[in-house]
């Protein structure tokens, strides 16, 4: 490739780009945005509905390029590869500030949308103690398993007990708990204090 070559389309470039400014058009017969357009554009932007309804004769396509392009929405951010792989390492048991602080340039909201995307999920949050040891252990035992509750209520017919009342702590149904406890294989004991 010599030097004339690219003199000549350097020159090609600049009488396109004059007879654009000529004639208002673009080389494939598209208007060119105006001071007044941009403008307007700057009054309005978040409103996406005025703009479409005063720019009656743009897309909503080039709209948004043109937003975009004068600096008024905020650019998106890509993925990449090592990006990815972080976030899949980190999203399921970090906090929320951690993750903001892996990754500085981008908001929390920005975060959530890329781990949906991508199929990353929270680890889910172990059930909470109830006081009852029996009804810990039967709940610690279903979260291992990944079994929910309403699962566990069908599988041991205990209508919603331990859906609603299994945290209730006052009056354990303990044939209930021996049902679940039978069904994920293990037995239910008693241990009396010793005696003082």
């Amino acid at each position: 490739m010599n030097l004339a070559y690219l003199t000549r389309g350097a020159a090609s470039a600049e009488r396109a780009r004059a007879r654009m400014l000529r004639s208002g058009y673009t080389v494939w017969g598209q208007k060119l945005w105006s001071e007044e357009e941009d403008l307007i554009c700057r009054l309005f932007h978040p409103d996406y509905f005025a703009l479409r309804q005063i720019l009656c004769n743009r897309t909503d396509r080039a709209i948004q390029a043109r937003c975009r392009k004068l600096g008024l929405v905020r650019p998106r951010q890509s993925w990449e590869w090592l990006a990815r792989q972080k976030l899949r390492k980190l999203y399921p048991e970090a906090t929320y500030d951690e993750l903001c602080a892996a990754f500085p340039d981008r908001d929390l909201q920005n975060i959530q949308a890329a781990a949906r995307y991508y199929g990353f999920k929270r680890k889910k949050k172990p059930y909470k103690k109830t006081g009852v040891p029996a009804l810990d252990a039967v709940r610690s035992r279903c979260y291992d398993v990944k079994i929910n509750m309403r699962e566990l209520d069908e599988d041991c017919r205990t209508k919603k007990y331990f859906q609603k009342r299994g945290c209730r702590t006052q009056y354990p149904n303990f044939r209930a708990i021996n049902r679940a406890a039978s069904y994920l294989g293990g037995y239910l004991d008693f241990h009396f204090p010793p005696e003082t």
